[in-house]
């Protein structure tokens, strides 16, 4: 293990799926993103931020804690303040914690229960726990003591040099606790600040911030009395996190800092949208709120109501941002303070929002409401030099790094007099590694810039660095037929080769066939499996000799594999490492930041253009509900589901030949630029089929051919079956959440498993909040409409007795949840399988077949407690269509699933 890693190991935190902040980012480029993002905006939460006290927390004894009398009352007295708990009343620091770790950890593997998993565990002093780090292989609980909130856990003695030597750095990754207790005087409602950890609150899970972004704020409860908190923390090395809770003086605050907004430009009207984070901070849902932004001097005064918003929850919500008249450059300054207020009952908080002004040939933010949620994202974008809206331009589509802004990636580079430069945020500074939602961000954004400026679609490139050059990967060989050609800079392969896998419990524990269906959900996430889609694919590969962050071994991968078929290749590839340079890096002597603004880069894409209808082309896919379309044909239907299916057609005259691969059927979209009307021969793997598209029966366009079951070709109409995967309604689970979806609670259960499937939905929405700074809707059961059932996508939480939803539709659903048990109605026999089990499966929705269904449920309530074990809203999660988990998750990961899979063609089990 080179030196520079294994040092830089002993630094890295990780995100809570055990993949390692790039730390590479926070060089010149990232320290100077941040600090720019980081004047632009304003947050104004409460001046009770501004208040912090010291609680004396209780005593650890061999037996647990045990209360001090305090010394001076911070709290408020008991009682009720208008339905709702009042607030605390100062700032809790909590001053001395108990601490242990770290436990090894396998890299990318959630839901692994490292101490005792019961809400009445209490640890002490000198307690032990069995683990393989450290020597003699036990680890011990030791007190430590906090600063302003900031804890360093007190770990046992690791040889991190030994264990580097012998695993690399995933050998490094490990997870620690911290344990502590306080007294509060009354239920009490807070927000509790916890940056670079998660944390359970009286044995309720929560998400934390986990990249210290220092905007996130989580609401809570207080019990009355002793309220215990159980933090974790995972990374390389030493760990630390802070946690606080602070007051939440207001049932509804506005999360400044946290808002989405667009640049001003000098000169020029802006109608835009601008997304800013509304907390509930009680336990009831708050309805009828209001928002309101401007005050009618520079900025329109917009109001806009708020319907509803679940208890002690966040929604990001969205509204108009609007110039009263174009800002002229007279004003001070490069920024203007817009006032917000939000209004609920009697309540008020208000706040600014800090909005850039920027002049025409500046880089700016532009905002958009997606239309995977609804919400309010941004990209940033830099015109071209001497920009004429009545010339053609081409598209540099830049991805920016693991945890930097994409805001200032476009000033990296020098003004192009030809092109448009763009950066998508990929939801976050890290958000999805341009994977799944990162990768239909990127799409998105492609496609508003298409609709709203000149752009030459034969002249669209695609290039980015670091995770940014992985998503180049990713992005440009699932869809080739969208660029002209790609650069990825310092881009790493997969997750598995830039960390290794190697040590998770999965590993240890799972069964070959259950790791092989994870291993095909995330075949499509391995770009070195779909090299051969660049056929058509101009490829520019820029790496320095001395990264020690992304190892040159990643993009020498790319370039031997590329070169080994190059006699399979059209299009050109070039290999540039550069001998001395590290992760980012650039030439002092040359305009633009080198690692990205290459002059021999942005020369090759400049040199390249698509040709849209190439006479030979092929395309591989494992998932057609990421891609089915490649240039002029459509893959429809597999023969195996998530197996590779390759497809080669080649034009020549009046001929076309196909050698299909694992397909069922395909369609193929022609034109006069590909072949002449008249009589068209077609080869499918050596059967001949002939038809004249001079007829009106053929013509040039969509033609679909259907493989019978004896094996033969046909032209067909296609499948018509009512319920079949398509593109759209394909699965696996996280295709749930790749359009407009809700998030459905049960409320038929008792109070307690009410309030779980509720709590459920919750930590959803806040992981949606915090990692894709998305917007969701939380609904009980109760209020699903019928346009709600027509417009999204349902998650639901609960099982047939508990939700009325999954009631309604159990019977015409192959998996059943029933008490105790589940029940597979398999095609040829019924299976049932007992015991304290969790469920996930996704399926078209009976009530309206055109959109899906997410179900986590449970057959009672360990099993529902079980159900988002392994979560989904990351990239590289690896859920298959169904899965049904027991108790053996939390120590063998998937060597604790009882059943996993996909559905038939046709939604059925077999």
């Amino acid at each position: 293990m080179p030196i520079g890693q294994r040092s830089l190991a002993k630094k890295r935190r990780c995100n809570p799926e055990g993949l390692p902040y790039d730390l590479g980012e926070m060089t010149r480029f990232g320290s100077s993103l941040r600090l720019a993002f980081g004047l632009l905006l304003v947050f104004i939460l409460s001046d009770a931020l501004a208040i912090e006290d010291f609680v004396t927390p209780l005593i650890p004894t061999q037996r647990g804690f045990a209360p001090l009398n305090p010394q001076k009352d911070f709290f408020l007295k008991n009682g009720e303040m208008r339905g709702f708990p009042s607030s605390i009343e100062d700032t809790i620091i909590i001053n001395d914690w108990l601490t242990i770790g770290p436990f090894q950890a396998g890299v990318r593997e959630p839901g692994i229960a490292y101490l005792p998993d019961s809400e009445d565990f209490v640890p002490y002093e000198g307690l032990k726990h069995q683990d393989i780090l450290t020597p003699g292989g036990e680890l011990t609980w030791h007190w430590v003591k906090s600063e302003n909130g900031k804890v360093k856990i007190k770990g046992d003695s690791v040889n991190y040099d030994f264990i580097a030597d012998l695993y690399g750095i995933a050998g490094l990754l490990g997870v620690s606790y911290a344990y502590a207790e306080f007294e509060n005087q009354g239920e009490k409602r807070g927000l509790v600040i916890a940056e670079g950890c998660a944390f359970r609150l009286n044995g309720k899970g929560f998400i934390g911030d986990p990249y210290s972004a220092d905007y996130v704020r989580i609401p809570v409860i207080l019990k009355d009395g002793k309220n215990k908190v159980l933090v974790s923390v995972s990374g390389f090395g030493e760990k630390d996190f802070t946690f606080k809770i602070i007051p939440a003086p207001k049932p509804v605050m506005i999360i400044s800092k946290d808002a989405t907004a667009p640049d001003i430009i000098y000169g020029e009207s802006l109608d835009a949208w601008l997304g800013i984070p509304i907390v509930n901070t009680t336990p009831k849902t708050i309805t009828n709120a209001t928002l309101t932004l401007g005050d009618n001097k520079l900025i329109q005064l917009v109001e806009a109501g708020i319907t509803r918003i679940a208890p002690l929850c966040v929604k990001k919500m969205a509204i108009a941002l609007k110039t009263v008249q174009p800002i002229s450059e007279s004003i001070p300054g490069d920024t203007i303070l817009v006032p917000i207020a939000l209004r609920y009952k009697d309540y008020v908080d208000s706040g600014v929002i800090k909005i850039r002004l920027r002049r025409t040939n500046q880089s700016r933010k532009e905002t958009f409401l997606s239309g995977i949620d609804g919400s309010v994202q941004y990209y940033a974008l830099l015109p071209p030099a001497n920009y004429d809206s009545t010339k053609k331009y081409a598209l540099i589509l830049t991805l920016h790094g693991a945890g930097v802004e994409a805001v200032g990636l476009p000033d990296s580079y020098t003004q192009k007099d030809w092109a448009f430069i763009v950066a998508p945020t990929n939801r976050r500074p890290f958000g999805f590694d341009w994977q799944d939602w990162g990768r239909l961000d990127a799409l998105e954004v492609l496609d508003l810039i298409k609709k709203k400026y000149p752009i030459d679609e034969n002249r669209i490139y695609l290039t980015g660095h670091s995770m940014g050059g992985h998503g180049v990967w990713h992005i440009g060989l699932v869809h080739p037929d969208l660029f002209a050609a790609i650069a990825p800079s310092a881009g790493w392969s997969s997750f598995p080769i830039y960390i290794p896998w190697s040590l998770q419990k999965s590993l240890f524990f799972g069964h070959p066939d259950q790791l092989g269906i994870r291993d095909k959900v995330l075949r499509e996430d391995n770009p070195l499996n779909l090299l051969c889609n660049a056929r058509n694919l101009p490829i520019y590969i820029l790496q320095g000799g001395d990264d020690d962050n992304v190892p040159p071994i990643h993009a020498r991968l790319f370039a031997k594999y590329l070169k080994a078929d190059a006699k399979l290749r059209k299009a050109e590839f070039i290999y540039k490492e550069v001998q001395g340079m590290g992760h980012w890096w650039d030439n002092d002597t040359l305009p633009g930041t080198t690692c990205v603004d290459n002059p021999e880069l942005i020369q090759f894409l400049f040199n390249h253009t698509r040709d849209p209808y190439p006479k030979h082309i092929h395309f591989k896919t494992t998932d057609l509900g990421q891609n089915n379309k490649h240039f002029w044909i459509t893959i429809d239907q597999l023969d195996k589901l998530y197996e590779d299916a390759v497809i080669d057609a080649y034009v020549q005259d009046q001929t076309i030949r196909i050698e299909a691969v694992n397909i069922n059927q395909f369609t193929l979209n022609l034109n006069e630029k590909l072949i002449q009307r008249g009589k068209v021969c077609i080869l499918i793997n050596d059967q001949k089929i002939t038809y004249d598209t001079r007829t009106t029966q053929s013509a040039l366009g969509g033609i679909t051919f259907t493989r019978e079951r004896d094996g033969n070709w046909k032209i067909s109409p296609g499948f018509k079956h009512p319920r079949i995967k398509h593109n759209k309604v394909y699965g696996p689970a996280k295709q749930a959440y790749f359009s407009p979806f809700v998030l459905v609670y049960g409320t038929k259960g008792d109070s307690a498993m009410t309030d779980l499937l509720l709590h459920q939905a919750r930590i959803q929405a806040l992981t949606w909040w915090i990692r894709a700074n998305g917007l969701v809707e939380i609904l009980p059961d109760t209020e699903v409409n019928q346009s709600i059932i027509k417009n999204y996508n349902l998650i639901l939480f609960g099982n047939f007795k508990t939700n009325s939803l999954i009631q309604m539709v159990q019977s015409q659903l192959p998996i059943k949840i029933l008490e105790d048990k589940v029940q597979l109605n398999k095609s040829k026999a019924i299976e049932h399988i007992s015991g304290d089990l969790g469920i996930i499966f996704v399926y078209p929705n009976p009530l309206n077949p055109e959109k899906l269904i997410l179900i986590y449920g449970g057959t009672n309530e360990k099993g529902q407690k079980l159900s988002d074990r392994f979560g989904t809203l990351y990239s590289g999660a690896g859920l298959p269509d169904f899965l049904i988990l027991s108790e053996e998750v939390k120590q063998k990961g998937w060597g604790g699933i009882k059943v996993g899979g996909f559905f038939t063609n046709l939604w059925q089990l077999e």
